[in-house]
Parts: structure tokens; sequence; C-alpha cells
């Protein structure tokens, strides 16, 4: 008869084979005293603190070269440049895609951060909360009025990055016809930085005062439901094995499986709350255009509403370009200083600084309901990825792939077709606002000028005008804009209204669900697990389903009773 092996010996052999496997599973901590493993995830802390720093230098060379620029170029407020047109509108949109990734990254410590402060006062439910509406009482980069500085830096970055690159006509053009001169936006690029400042303290305040408090930076929600789980917060109750996150408030009971699951929009009123302000978002970008249009064609070839011309020929457009032409005219001049719209000797002028300010202001204006509709469209989206996480536990034809508690953050992100949706509509709508407004430097004639259409054109050069910013609204690129918001709502509609298919009881991020559902903690070598009929005796009687690191033992759920576990 063999002697067992000492403790300490088989203790050595556990922690050599562990040694063998892949590298997924030697970031997990391990206790078996106090439940199961999870992962730390600290390349995925490491990589916020990546971001983190990315946002502080870029914060910092948005406000150093923006107060450089404004204190060498006091006249422009700006730096002047000349580039094509196309060449123009790809920067934007890059700008807009460094700018979605930067704030993803430091707002993603920020998110974090929340869900454990939530867990430490005992008010963490689901794995994800929507993070600027939900505060905590007693974490401070978590607290409501710096969630609310939070949103105002985000808005402020946004919209700043809509008006940082202005046309400026007057400018002498390069011989290049395809060229044109632009304005870099000095007062856009202070307040982009002041934008990024504010997002890179919030998340270093996360990262300094949170470090030790998080267990795990993954945001996965098995291995969030297995953090919690082992802190002995949360314990697995038997007899809820079928029962899903929209049977949470149910005791533990058999059931048959269910062949409709239920969705988002039946488990949290804050989702039909979020589809009521996407969709009226979407009206309003329908009624914008309609409204633009319905202008330019009333006010003919004057320079701006407001001034007297009578209407000629019109004709609707759909050109990207912007055309002056009267019966083809596709965009309404709104300039920031009152008098430079309708000439009225009694209307009000601002200062060209004054007008640099309220550019950034009036953008910040329209992009607060788009901002806001993301923020929240983000609570669908991560919900719809934690589902999809526990849903690669289980397929009816036993080849579901398995889900991972310790996984990529990159390749989780990339690979999940909601978050690349999200992030595409972060980038495009906010540029597409910025190309639909086209904000420009103009000149305009000085108040006391006394006639502007009765002087001759060869004097005009004997007046001085002054600068000042205007918005060409042009209606074709917000039918544009009016078609993609349609798109994000029914994107979200979509994800609300998408019930899970097969028998598997969805749990939607919900961590008490899910310690219900996983019976067995325990992962296979790639360190995944699957989800399945577990039952050992003949059918008939009540039938048991639960996880495995062995999908050759589970089966598929047929129609019986089950309430094992």
């Amino acid at each position: 008869m063999d002697r067992p092996k000492p403790r300490s010996r088989l203790r050595e052999e556990e922690i050599l084979e562990e040694q063998k496997q892949p590298f997924v599973e030697q970031s997990l901590h391990h206790d078996e005293k106090d439940g199961p493993d999870f992962d730390t995830a600290s390349i995925t802390r490491s990589g916020c603190i990546a971001a983190v720093s990315t946002g502080v230098i870029l914060s910092l060379l948005c406000l150093i070269s923006g107060v450089y620029l404004l204190t060498t170029n006091q006249a422009t407020l700006g730096a002047s440049a000349s580039i094509s047109t196309s060449g123009r509108e790809a920067i934007s949109l890059a700008i807009n895609v460094i700018l979605a990734l930067c704030t993803d990254g430091m707002m993603f410590v920020h998110s974090v951060s929340l869900r454990w402060a939530l867990y430490r006062e005992e008010r963490l439910e689901f794995n994800t909360n929507i993070r600027l509406f939900t505060s905590s009482k007693r974490f401070g980069p978590n607290k409501w009025y710096i969630n609310l500085v939070a949103l105002t830096c985000l808005i402020l970055s946004y919209a700043s990055s809509s008006v940082l690159l202005l046309s400026d006509p007057h400018v002498v053009q390069s011989k290049n016809e395809d060229h044109s001169s632009l304005l870099i936006n000095a007062t856009a690029l202070v307040a982009l930085g002041l934008g990024l400042t504010g997002q890179a303290v919030i998340a270093v305040w996360c990262l300094v005062s949170s470090y030790k408090l998080i267990p795990t930076w993954s945001c996965n929600p098995l291995n969030t439901a297995s953090a919690v789980m082992q802190n002995g917060d949360l314990t697995h109750r038997p007899g809820r094995c079928m029962l899903s996150v929209h049977q949470r408030e149910m005791p533990s009971q058999e059931t048959y499986p269910m062949d409709r699951q239920g969705n988002m929009f039946q488990l949290q009123g804050m989702v039909r709350y979020i589809l009521a302000l996407l969709w009226s978002l979407a009206l309003l970008a329908i009624a914008w255009p309609i409204a633009i249009a319905a202008v330019s064609k009333s006010i003919g070839n004057a320079s701006a509403a407001g001034q007297s011309s009578e209407p000629l020929c019109w004709r609707v457009g759909f050109k990207w370009d912007t055309t002056s032409l009267a019966c083809s005219r596709n965009y309404v001049t709104l300039s920031l200083s009152p008098y430079a719209n309708d000439h009225n000797p009694n209307s009000a002028t601002f200062s060209y600084g004054a007008q640099a300010v309220l550019c950034v202001l009036f953008v910040c204006l329209i992009q607060v309901s788009q901002t806001v509709a993301l923020h929240c469209l983000e609570l669908l989206v991560n919900l719809s990825r934690d589902e999809g996480i526990w849903r690669q536990a289980y397929s009816e034809t036993r080849e579901a792939p398995g889900t991972q508690l310790a996984t990529n953050p990159f390749r989780a992100a990339v690979s999940s077709w909601e978050n690349v949706v999200l992030f595409i509509a972060k980038a495009v709508l906010h540029w597409i606002i910025g190309q639909s407004l086209v904000p420009s430097v103009t000149k305009e004639a000085p108040k006391d000028m006394e006639s502007f259409a009765s002087i001759p054109v060869e004097d005009l050069s004997t007046y001085s005008f002054k600068h000042g910013f205007q918005f060409d609204m042009v209606y074709s690129r917000l039918i544009i804009y009016a078609i993609l918001a349609v798109l994000v709502a029914t994107f979200a509609t979509y994800l609300a209204l998408r019930r899970p298919r097969g028998r598997q009881p969805p749990a939607l991020g919900h961590l008490q669900t899910l310690v219900d559902l996983v019976d067995d903690w325990k992962t296979d070598q790639g360190g995944r697990m699957w989800w399945g009929d577990k039952t050992q005796v003949e059918a008939g009687q009540v039938r048991h389903a639960g996880t495995c690191w062995d999908k050759t033992v589970l089966g598929p759920i047929c129609t019986a009773r089950y309430a094992g576990g």
C-alpha cells in the first residue's frame, strides 16, 4: 500500500503544475479557505496607468501649446496653416478617435473605482453601473459632485475638438487650389487641455486613493462575482440553477427552463429612460436639418437670417461641400456677434476674445445632450457584454467556446462588437457635429459703418474690419448626422429588447445570480468553464444544471424540472 504524500510535497507539485499552465492563470488569486480563484487583472491595471499617463501628457501638451498660441498670436488667438479640405476633415476625425481612446481609458479607471466603492458600501448589485449617474456616499472620486465635474470635462473635451480647426478664408492661400487656410483655435486648445486635465486628475485620484482597495481591475462579471464571493459577501444558494436575473426576487424552487429569456428592458427602469433620451436626440437631429433648410430657403441670397433679401429660386441640395449659390444654397450662417447677423445698430457686439469663448460654449450646449446620451448607451453595451461573457459557457450543440475568468482586456474590447459600435459612434457623431457646423473666422463690418450695402466694392478696402467667429450650418451634413443618430437609437433599442437565445438563464452581470448559477469555479488549463446539465440520475427526476471545467460531463438542458445545486 502506497503511503500518502506529505501536504508540503503536494503543494510543491501543485505549484509546479500551475507554472506549466498558460499565462492566463498566472495572475489568479487563490485561497482555498475563502473561495474560488479570481483574476486580479494586473495587466489591465498597468494598462489603466498607461492610459492615465497618456491623458496627463496630452492635457499638458494642449494647455502649454494653447497658452503659447494665445500669448504669441493675440490678434487671431491661433496659428494659421494651409491644408486641403479633405486633409482637415481627416485630421479632425483622427483627433476625435484619439480623444475617444484617451477619455475611455481614463474613465475606465473611474468606473472600476465606482464598482468597488459601491461594494464597500454594500450597494454593488450589478457588475455594470451607469458611471456618471451613480455616486458613492463616502468615496471622494465617485461622489455626485465629482461625477458632475467629470461630465462637464467630458463635454468640454468633445466640444472643443469640434472647433479646434477653423476655416480662415482671409489668410493668403497657397497656389494649390485644393488647399484652404485654417486657424488652429488656441482657445479651443486650452479648453481641450482643461477637459482632459479634469478627467486625468479624477483618474489619478482614483488610482492613488483606491489602489489597494480594488481586488480586481477586470470588468469580467464572473471575475467580479468570484472576487466578491471570496470575500464572503455573496454565497451560493442551492436550488436556483435555472432562475434568471429576472427571477432574482423569487424563492428557491423547482422550475422548468424557459425557451424565451427576458431582456434588459424588463430588468431596469433606467433602460427605458435611456431609450427615451436616445430617441429624443434622434428626433431633434431630424428636425435640425429641416429647420436649417427652411431658413436657407427663406433668406435667399442674404448672408444670414435677419438681413433683408428677397428669396430667390431654391432647391434641395445634398452636396457635402458648402455652396453659396442662392438656388442651391445648403447652409445658414450664425455669427456669434449679434450685430454681424442683422447689422442692426441696436444689436450688441462682442469682442473677438469673447466670441472665441462663446464659440466653445455654444458647441458645449449642442454637444451636452449627445455626450450624455452616448454615456448612457454605455450601460446597455456593457450589460450586453456581461451577458455575452456568461453565454459563452453554454450551447445547445455543445460547441460553446467556454467562458473565462481571466481575459486579455484589449482582446475582450475588440472582440465585443457592441463595444466596437459604441466606440465608432462616439468618434463619428462628435466628428460629424463639427463638420456640420463648419466653424470659421470671418471679418465683420464695424458697427459705425452707416450703410454697408451702399458702399462701392472698390471703397471697402478703406474700412477696417474686425475678426469674428461664425458657424455655417450645412443641412446636407446634418442629414447624415440625423441618419447616424437614428441608427444609434435603433442599436440601443435592439440591445434593450433583444432576448438571449437558448435555455441558459440570463444574468446580465447580476452578481448574486451568477454566484447562484455557478456551482463549480474550477477551470481547465485554458482558464475556461462550461455550463450545462449535470444530472447523474435517470430522466424524470428533478435535474441539476451547473458549471464544470470539463465540458464532456455536461449535457444539453432538457425539458424537465431543475432545482439542483
